[in-house]
């Protein structure tokens, strides 16, 4: 009686191990892959640092001096909320967003996106468009977007709705394989 008590207990201890290693481990269509660290680092600035509490905004001149790290043919996205220390951006704050080319001879996609279209990207791949000479992703339409990045380049953005909002580098227009990581220097102010 007590073998089968025990068993019944190992049993058990078994199928409730099974459900929490379940629970924790990720699965990818390409099999495992070592994750990619976004490293960032606010710039500090002469005034004072700037607090925000839940439903704040961030206040002019805060910044966000960082590198997005991609993988080569890959995507990765910078919470801006993240790096101004807020929860979301409201509207007619306006945003200047640059981006420096990346050390790697390659030239890379940057686009401003609600929270929406960066659930999208996942699956969007950019495709050429031969009229506008531009790249193009079907169903997202960004902010901001700056195509084959080769030179330092910024932009001004107005916010029209309040969300949240993510900073994308995109390098899923080459071919071949690489294990390289792509450090694409970033900056976004509030003005």
């Amino acid at each position: 009686m007590r073998i089968r008590y025990y068993a019944f207990v190992f049993a058990g201890l078994v199928f409730l191990a099974s459900c929490f290693s379940g629970c924790v481990t990720s699965r990818s269509a390409s099999g495992p892959q070592p994750p990619v660290e976004s490293t960032y680092t606010p710039v500090k600035t002469t005034s004072p640092p700037v607090t925000a509490s839940p439903g704040t905004t961030a206040a002019a001149g805060k910044i966000i001096d960082t590198t997005i790290n991609i993988r080569f043919n890959d995507y990765n996205c910078l919470d801006i909320q993240e790096g101004l220390g807020v929860v979301y951006l409201n509207p007619d704050e306006k945003y200047s967003v640059r981006v420096s080319p990346p050390a790697n001879p390659v030239n890379i996609n940057l686009l401003l996106l609600d929270v929406g279209d960066r659930e999208r990207i996942q699956v969007v791949k950019p495709e050429w468009n031969t009229v506008t000479k531009t790249w193009d992703y079907p169903g997202i339409v960004p902010l901001l977007q700056f195509n084959d990045v080769s030179i330092t380049a910024e932009k001004t953005v107005t916010i029209k709705n309040q969300g949240k909002y993510y900073l994308c580098a995109d390098d899923r227009k080459e071919s071949g394989v690489n294990d390289a990581v792509i450090r694409v220097p970033v900056r976004v102010t509030r003005v």
